[in-house]
């Protein structure tokens, strides 16, 4: 009989153990779990006694610890509020999608690929890195993000990121973001070959917090920032829209849609035009100043009584003994699309900033805008702070980061009928003036919408741009310029000469065309140090920004990259082979030699 029972209790204990071991494989993995996955995926690196002192209060004599400090230092899992990592809580599949996408940044692993169909089912915060794992293999197709990840699939999951090859040039973009003498914050980097695109990653971070990393927000696809020059280009798309109508004529006099007769008081007999303006051969100047308050009219630079004619200083005369001719001599100046907005104000009866929503950027399929005003709490909170380790115009490069501009997260606020009146002078001294443009009369004063740099634009978005020019002005079904359009843009329309020294290059420059500009590695315009690369496009520089956007529309190929901030000046960072920064040197020799090494 005891035979009997013990051999029937041997029994139920198989019989249990049999039906446990499904159970057991669905039961649910841990955050805890997760760090650890990752943490051994990664060699299980050394901790510093820095990250082990972070005050974690759910953390320490936990067998995981270790890999939750290191997973927290790393900005992989920041913890859920008062220092809380809640490591024993269940794991959603967002919340590891999340993690090994951030993991995936830092380990030079592939990011380009995404499911858009992924990523429409996360939440915000996940969507990105839920587009990316579905797209890897890692996010098994139809999973509930909601739902918990059981230990099986935890194991799966970071097995197929395990098995990712890596990114060579990942390695050349992270050692930019992490340079020990010259960081930066955060970058976007694309590129099309063939018209298609073949490269796309983003590093580092959109918002720092001066007082606890773990509140640090990264930089995404979707994340917007105020890209500078490169808003010339779109302001230009505005104009060509208004020539295609018939509206205006590129070498019209100015003076014809300004009000008021605007002249070169050196050369009083040559008209200054549009095409002028565009391709900065217009010998206006941007002065000590350049963007005014609404209140006044722009022609307030033009004429000896205006309150900012400062001496006339708007007006070029000559330069080292060469005359700066309308027309003939080019000197980038924003200042002339200031003016160019004023132009579209007056010929389309809107303010730039709508006009451009209604008749450039909707049409396009995008939300980017001139006016933060535009955006709802989610979408400024995705916003891209710029930073520089400046404060009032003084560098401290062993300083924190801090905010120039677009600090939403901290006491800035949105309006659509305010502006940031954004020019050197006011920033250097005063910081940006903010006003007031309900009482703003339209087709006055363009600059207070910063047609010449004031567009806050996501990655994402800028892909539309570039395959609407490489579509010869079609996107999303949408026929947005003619050909004949996108083909005058990038028509240059004024070039370097030697021997007549015809503009100041600014060790930059040496071809324009109509708010575009072709890198012909004939001097000091080169993208490669040891190879002669064309391309055409436009840069863009502000409060810690640093953009590019080249193509070569004939065979699809363009680069693209960005950076929202910088830990060292400018003037120490001046390029070693062009008129570049280093950082741009950088950028450019990544994404050429590394994806395009037959050009």
């Amino acid at each position: 009989m005891k035979k009997r029972a013990l051999s029937l209790l041997l029994s139920l204990t198989l019989v249990f153990s049999l039906l446990a071991a499904p159970a057991k494989a669905a039961e649910s993995a841990t955050r805890a779990e997760a760090a650890q996955a990752v943490y051994t995926l990664a060699g299980k690196p050394a901790v510093s006694d820095a990250d082990r002192k972070t005050t974690l209060t759910d953390v320490a004599g936990l067998d995981e610890s270790d890999a939750l400090y290191w997973a927290r230092a790393n900005g992989l899992m920041l913890g859920i509020g008062e220092n809380r990592m809640t490591p024993n809580a269940s794991l959603t599949w967002q919340q590891l999608v999340t993690v090994l996408y951030r993991y995936a940044k830092i380990a030079n692993l592939p990011l380009t690929n995404r499911d858009d169909a992924a990523g429409k089912n996360a939440s915000k915060w996940a969507d990105d890195a839920a587009s990316w794992a579905s797209a890897y293999g890692i996010l098994p197709k139809g999973a509930n993000l909601n739902a918990n990840v059981s230990k099986a699939e935890l194991k799966t999951a970071v097995s197929a990121l395990s098995s990712l090859p890596k990114d060579h040039v990942a390695a050349d973009l992270n050692a930019i973001l992490n340079d020990s003498v010259a960081p930066i914050t955060g970058f976007a980097v694309m590129a099309y070959k063939d018209g298609k695109l073949i490269y796309q990653r983003t590093g580092g971070d959109r918002y720092i917090d001066a007082n606890d990393s773990s509140k640090n927000l990264p930089l995404e696809l979707d994340s917007r920032y105020r890209t500078a020059s490169i808003s010339k280009v779109f302001a230009t798309v505005g104009a060509m829209r208004l020539v295609e109508q018939g509206k205006l004529d590129l070498d019209e006099d100015v003076s014809t849609y300004l009000g008021y007769k605007l002249r070169n008081p050196n050369y009083p007999d040559i008209a200054i035009t549009t095409r002028m303006l565009l391709s900065h051969t217009s010998s206006l100047r941007d002065g000590s100043l350049y963007s005014i308050p609404p209140e006044y009219s722009l022609r307030e630079f033009f004429f000896p009584d205006g309150k900012f004619w400062l001496d006339g200083e708007h007006f070029a005369d000559t330069e080292d003994g060469v005359a700066c001719k309308p027309g003939e001599y080019f000197c980038y100046c924003n200042l002339n699309f200031a003016l160019v907005g004023t132009i579209i104000e007056q010929l389309s009866g809107q303010r730039f900033d709508i006009y451009m929503k209604q008749n450039v950027l909707e049409p396009m399929g995008i939300k980017a805008s001139y006016n933060p005003g535009d955006f709802d709490a989610e979408e400024l909170d995705n916003i891209a702070t710029l930073y520089q380790k400046m404060n009032k115009n003084v560098w401290n490069v062993n300083g924190p980061y801090i905010a120039q501009i677009d600090d939403y997260r901290n006491g800035e606020t949105a309006d659509r009928d305010k502006v940031v009146v954004t020019n050197p002078v006011l920033q250097a001294e005063n910081g940006d003036l903010v006003a007031s443009v309900k009482d703003y009369k339209v087709g006055t004063n363009g600059s207070l919408f910063s047609p010449q740099g004031g567009l806050r634009v996501s990655p994402n978005e800028m892909k539309v741009l570039i395959e609407m020019f490489l579509n010869d002005g079609k996107v999303n079904g949408k026929q947005i310029l003619t050909k004949k359009s996108v083909d005058e843009m990038f028509t240059p329309v004024w070039t370097y000469n030697d021997e007549t020294k015809n503009g100041h290059t600014s060790g930059l420059f040496y071809s324009y065309g109509l708010g575009i500009q072709t890198m012909s590695s004939t001097h000091y315009d080169r993208l490669l140090k040891d190879r002669d690369v064309v391309l055409a496009g436009h840069f863009g520089e502000a409060y810690g920004l640093l953009a590019g956007m080249f193509m070569d529309r004939s065979t699809g190929t363009v680069i693209y990259y960005a950076m929202t901030g910088m830990g060292s000046p400018e003037d120490e960072n001046y390029g070693e082979y062009s008129g570049m920064y280093k950082w741009e040197e950088k950028f450019c020799t990544a994404l050429l030699n590394d994806l395009f090494p037959e050009l």
